[in-house]
Formats: structure tokens, C-alpha cells, sequence
């Protein structure tokens, strides 16, 4: 989500905006469906500048004299990027970030006076009521940046921001991953764009229809109209990105412990009734992690362990081939912190972006591996590294593990394949062979398919849903999703 200067091309005295930044083709268009339509799903991939876009929106709503005050509800790691951006991009323009204690959060939305107040998704569960009255006294743009983290219709954040989204003259909603399951990823996102309007008919009828159109043809009309989507093929000139599958062989000690874990599942799988399978296969992707754990690092769950992880040696080799080109740079991303602090052990002269990093530290630890010829190696976890950052310096990608999230996956890719890219780059995904890790990535490649088939980016249909018992049995025995699967 972070903005850079190459977003738009800068110009002296081009008067389009305050930093004399003038708009490129798709983000004028961008400006003009949010301002214009006053409710609406900016889609953009990351890297096309939905945050800049935003921002030159509102100050043009401020220009005119149709909204007073902007509301941006992100995740929280990304409440400072938008405050930095406010200040490269319209310094004018008054901003507050609130946090903090209940009292100070409280006082904060009651008395700012600042244009714009900057919040997170799990301030605004918290204070839905002082947020509504925000609202209510002037005429408020809100933005829900990431806004698929509101996509489940019954969790705490969809509440909270159907609550809100009434009171706001404008809606905006930014998202370059905003079907990241399933078509009704984008249901309750049409819901706070158009609150009761129900254009999409009842959740139910919406997830009924799709059992018979999983590509939501049938909602095409709606989505046209509220979802503005651009991709990087669309409007950039980047370079090429290529994969590579590194399939890397488990030695004995780590295959007996990965067949033990999987045989022993699918024996009570097959032991179970339909209703005790049932209760099992709404918890079957956390049962399904724990074999990606072991295929990716044993000790994740057995921390007593002392043999070395078949990727910690492949990884090695493959850093030493890809770092023996001078100035090359690369980012490896795990899922997992303990893996993460035993590769920084790993990999001498490694930097890190992950959980334990303080929020105030991480735009300096990426502002460094940009910048600084020394530091060639970032470690990161795609949950805290995965938005708001540009690493443009690295050429290649390694992905240590992957995990069922199609929107980590996708964001983390386009962390260096993003404008300001200036070689090819490589993305290596190292997967256990034989293992489930051959099922992620085919999940991941189908989920892909869906939100391209949804968003009018292709036309393949096909996505993860749930497995009959037998299905889940071969998953695990197998490795490959059933082609009935969808």
C-alpha cells in the first residue's frame, strides 16, 4: 500500500496537486469513479496506488465543498503509512492518527479537528458508537483500507463497519485482494457500499445462487458498477515475473514423523461419523497446518528436535547461488516466527520484518534493505511484511512456506514487482515434495482463478470449497485437490 513517488509523474508546476505529482491514466480514473459515484471498491493491484488515489479524491472533495472530514479504518500496521503518505501527498491537509486507551480514543474521534482521522479495524470494533458520531456531525468520506478484512458477514469487523458505513456521505473501499475464498468474499463489501440495499438479494439467496453460478455471473451488473479494477498488466509497463518450484526431498528422520502425523489423521477421519466429520472439517485447515509445519520445520511442534529441516539446507543453497551475483537482493518469507528467528541465525547480515517487530521499526527495516547495498537479505512474514511496504531492491523471492491465505500470498508478491521494479523477477516457492504442500499451492493457484474470474481478470472459475470426508482422505494421502472441489 505504500506510495511511492514513481506511482505519478512528478512535475513542476503541474498545479494537479499540492507536491505537483500529475496523475497517471488509471489513477485519474481511479479519482474520478470515487468522487463521481460517491460509493465504490477501488481494486486495484498493489502497486497502482489505491492510497495516493484516495488521498488526491478526498482533497479534491475538500476543494469542493462536498465533505468535511475523511475516516480511514486500516489494519493497524498500516496507520502510519497513511500518515506519511498525507504528508508526501498533500501536506496541507490535517491528520490525526487515534489509539490508545479507550479515554484517549474517546476523546480523540469527539474533539479532533483534524481532517482526517486515521484508525485501525480493532479501534473501530471497540468504539462503533464514537465512531458513528464522528460521522454524523460532519459530512465524512470513509475509507476501509484492506477491505476484505471485512468480508466475514458475522465477525466483529463487518459488524462494526456496516454500522458506521451508513453515517458517510462517501464510501470508499481499497482492496487489490478483495476475494480472497470465495464470491461471497465481496457480498458484505457490497453491503457496506450500499447498506440495506440488498442488490445482491439475502446473504442466503446470494450463497445459494452460487452453488449454481460460481462465478457470480449473475452479479456481474452490480459488481460493474461498484468495483473499479485495473491490473499492473493493464496499466504498467513492469518487468517480466517468472516461478520456480524448488521440490525439496525430506530425509528420513522428518518423512517418518510427517507420515506418522498424516496416516494417523486419516485414520480417524475415516473412523468418524458424518456428524463428527462434519464438526472436524470446520477445523480441518488448522489440522492441515500442522503438516505444513512439519514438512516445513519440525521443530515448530516438537521444539525438543536437533536435526536440521530439509529446506533450512536447500534454502542454503539456493541463497548462496542467488547471492553470488553482486547486488543482488532477496526476500525469503515464512509463515512461522520461530523459523524466522532460526533462519536470521542462518543468514548472517539478514534483516526482518515479522510479529515481533515493533510497528515504529519496520518502514526503517525496509527503508534499509531499499536503500542500503550492505543489507541484501530480508526475512519476513507475509501477515506483517505483506502490506504496506516497497522492496523493490529484490529480484528474487523465496517463500519458505505458504499458508491457505491467497491475499498474504498475493500481497507479498507484489511487494517487489511494483512500480520502481527495474529487472525480472524471480519467485521460488520451496515445497516439501510429497506432501500437502503440493495441495497449497494448487489452492492458492485456484483462488487466484476465481478473483481473476470475479473481478473480469480471466476466466477460470475454479476455487477451494469444502471436501466430502472421502475427498479430505485423498488430500491427504494424495496431495492434490479433487477436481470437484471448487
Amino acid at each position: 500500500m505504500s506510495t511511492s513517488s514513481a506511482w505519478s509523474k512528478r512535475t513542476a508546476g503541474a498545479g494537479q496537486l499540492e507536491m505537483g505529482f500529475e496523475l497517471l491514466a488509471h489513477q485519474r480514473e481511479g479519482v474520478e469513479f470515487l468522487t463521481e459515484r460517491g460509493q465504490g471498491l477501488l481494486a486495484f493491484e498493489q502497486g497502482l496506488g489505491k492510497t495516493f488515489v484516495a488521498i488526491e479524491s478526498f482533497r479534491k472533495l475538500l476543494e469542493a465543498g462536498w465533505a468535511d472530514k475523511l475516516l480511514v479504518i486500516c489494519p493497524n500496521s498500516l496507520k502510519r503509512n497513511w500518515a506519511a503518505e498525507f504528508r508526501k501527498f498533500a501536506p496541507n491537509v490535517s491528520w490525526e492518527v487515534v489509539e490508545g486507551p479507550p479515554k484517549t480514543r474517546r476523546t480523540a474521534f469527539s474533539q479532533s479537528s483534524a481532517r482526517v482521522v486515521i484508525t485501525s479495524y480493532e479501534t473501530a470494533r471497540a468504539e462503533t458508537t464514537a465512531l458513528t458520531a464522528l460521522c454524523q456531525r460532519q459530512r465524512t468520506a470513509l475509507v476501509l483500507d484492506e477491505s476484505h478484512a471485512a468480508k466475514n458477514w458475522k465477525s466483529q469487523t463487518s459488524a462494526a463497519m456496516r454500522s458506521v458505513a451508513p453515517h458517510c456521505k462517501y464510501r470508499w473501499l481499497l482492496s487489490g485482494t478483495p476475494v480472497t475464498n470465495t464470491a461471497t468474499d465481496l457480498y458484505t463489501q457490497i453491503d457496506i457500499l450500499e447498506p440495506g440495499s440488498r442488490s445482491l438479494g439475502s446473504l442466503e439467496t446470494f450463497a445459494a445462487q452460487l452453488d449454481e453460478d460460481p462465478t457470480a455471473s449473475f452479479a456481474q451488473p452490480t459488481l460493474e458498477r461498484l468495483v473499479f479494477r485495473r491490473t499492473k498488466e493493464q496499466c504498467l509497463d513492469l518487468p517480466e515475473k517468472s516461478y520456480v518450484d524448488l521440490r525439496v526431498e525430506l530425509p528420513q528422520w522428518q518423512r517418518r514423523i510427517y507420515d506418522q502425523m498424516r496416516d494417523e489423521m486419516v485414520a480417524e477421519i475415516r473412523a468418524m461419523s458424518g456428524e463428527e466429520y462434519r464438526a472436524f472439517a470446520s477445523t480441518a485447515l488448522s489440522k492441515l497446518t500442522r503438516l505444513i509445519q512439519i514438512a516445513s520445520n519440525p521443530r515448530l511442534i516438537f521444539p525438543e528436535l536437533k536435526a536440521r529441516p530439509a529446506k533450512f539446507d536447500a534454502l542454503a543453497g539456493l541463497m548462496t547461488d542467488i547471492l553470488s551475483v553482486p547486488e543482488r537482493k532477496v526476500i525469503v518469507w515464512s509463515n512461522y516466527i520461530r523459523t524466522i528467528e532460526e533462519l536470521l541465525d542462518e543468514l548472517p547480515g539478514a534483516v526482518a520484518i515479522y510479529g515481533a517487530t515493533p510497528n515504529d521499526e519496520r518502514q526503517e527495516i525496509a527503508r534499509r534493505f531499499q536503500t542500503d547495498p550492505e543489507t541484501r537479505v530480508l526475512v519476513a512474514n507475509p501477515a506483517a511484511a505483506g502490506t504496506g511496504f516497497t522492496l523493490t531492491s529484490a529480484s528474487y523471492t523465496v517463500y519458505e512456506s505458504l499458508s491457505w491465505r491467497y491475499d498474504h500470498y498475493a500481497q507479498s508478491q507484489d511487494r517487489n514487482h511494483r512500480i520502481g521494479q527495474t529487472q525480472p523477477v524471480t519467485y521460488v516457492r520451496m515445497l516439501a515434495a510429497d506432501t500437502i504442500e503440493e495441495a497449497v499451492v494448487t489452492a492458492l493457484e485456484r483462488k487466484s482463478a476465481l478473483a481473476r474470474s470475479l473481478l473480469g481478470d480471466g476466466d477460470q472459475p475454479s476455487a477451494v470449497s469444502n471436501l466430502t470426508k472421502e475427498e479430505m482422505c485423498d488430500l491427504l494421502t494424495g496431495n492434490v485437490i479433487p477436481d470437484s472441489a471448487r
